[in-house]
């Protein structure tokens, strides 16, 4: 019973959250326009600030090891490339076969995933969580360009690809938080309290948003596609290296960051991608916004496991 109180008090912040973006954006007070620039308030100040602070004030006691960056990142890589061999002998349109394998493979990790390891860890140490944009991030970006490219109208441009990842602020953020952690940084107690209450902001702000961001266009012409999509986003994706990453002896917050890098609900920002690299922006709208809704239940399954099983 405390297992399935405890998934459920992680979860039900989260969909209140999502709820009330979502109910906004329902009656007016959230407009287009509102939604994308809060979007990038939380991707340029409020998330970075969160990331930079979280990884300079990890405990110099803590051993971070290279087992969870290891097994994310080739789990990754290794699931785009099966995306990339299996999609296409299901799928035989161009334009929809990069958004699957965007949507399948790439995980709102930043907007959904920090906050909800903060839920699961309060008070605890969750700087991995950060330090694993500098790994999750570039994989995603990287591989959904190489998708849209090859199945879509867009051209792969190596030099651009790289320096957007180098410009990402997620990842110039993390990377400056690690710095100042070896450097053993100590912030003046007033710029402490400022960088405190800007990342506080990061946790509500971005899932709030997350649910302003939905949208249910008429799905009815991509039902094949989204009985693909969503199931292996949600449940068999997080599944098949989950175990692995258990027998490889992950547990705690590393486990729980594998849970986020693979289940986590598509981006909202392969929407976007996908509009501007030729592919189908409807159907990319539509996984956005159906693995969106949808996560709160495969999270709370998730997280009810784990928790019972003694993982997290």
């Amino acid at each position: 019973m405390n297992d399935f109180l405890f998934a459920l008090n992680t979860v039900l912040p989260l969909l209140l959250l999502m709820s009330t973006g979502w109910f906004c954006r329902r009656i007016g007070l959230l407009t287009d326009s509102l939604v994308k620039g809060i979007n990038q308030l939380v991707f340029r100040v409020f998330l970075p600030v969160n990331l930079c602070y979280s990884v300079m004030n990890t405990p110099y006691e803590t051993e971070i090891t290279g087992l969870a960056f290891f097994l994310i990142a080739g789990g990754l890589i290794i699931q785009f490339l099966l995306l990339f061999l299996i999609i296409p002998r299901i799928e035989k349109d161009g334009r929809k076969i990069g958004v699957m394998i965007q949507a399948m493979g790439r995980a709102n990790y930043a907007f959904f995933g920090i906050p909800l390891v903060a839920m699961l860890f309060p008070g605890q140490d969750t700087s991995l969580a950060a330090l694993l944009v500098t790994v999750t991030v570039p994989i995603y970006n990287l591989m959904s360009v190489v998708a849209l490219s090859l199945w879509g109208e867009g051209k792969i441009k190596p030099g651009k690809i790289v320096l957007n990842i180098l410009k990402n602020p997620l990842i110039i953020s993390s990377l400056l938080g690690y710095a100042l952690w070896l450097l053993r940084f100590q912030p003046p107690e007033f710029l402490n309290h400022t960088l405190n209450d800007l990342s506080k902001v990061a946790t509500p702000l971005a899932l709030f948003t997350l649910g302003g961001a939905i949208q249910f266009a008429s799905a009815k012409a991509h039902v094949k596609q989204l009985m693909i999509v969503v199931p292996f986003k949600l449940f068999i994706s997080p599944l098949i290296f989950m175990a692995i990453c258990v027998a490889s002896g992950m547990r705690g917050v590393a486990l729980a960051c594998a849970f986020i890098a693979f289940g986590a609900p598509t981006a909202v920002s392969s929407y976007p991608m996908a509009q501007q690299m030729g592919g189908d922006g409807e159907l990319a709208a539509e996984c956005v916004a159906i693995t969106s809704a949808l996560c709160i239940f495969s999270t709370f399954l998730f997280v009810y496991v784990m928790k019972a099983a003694a993982l997290i």
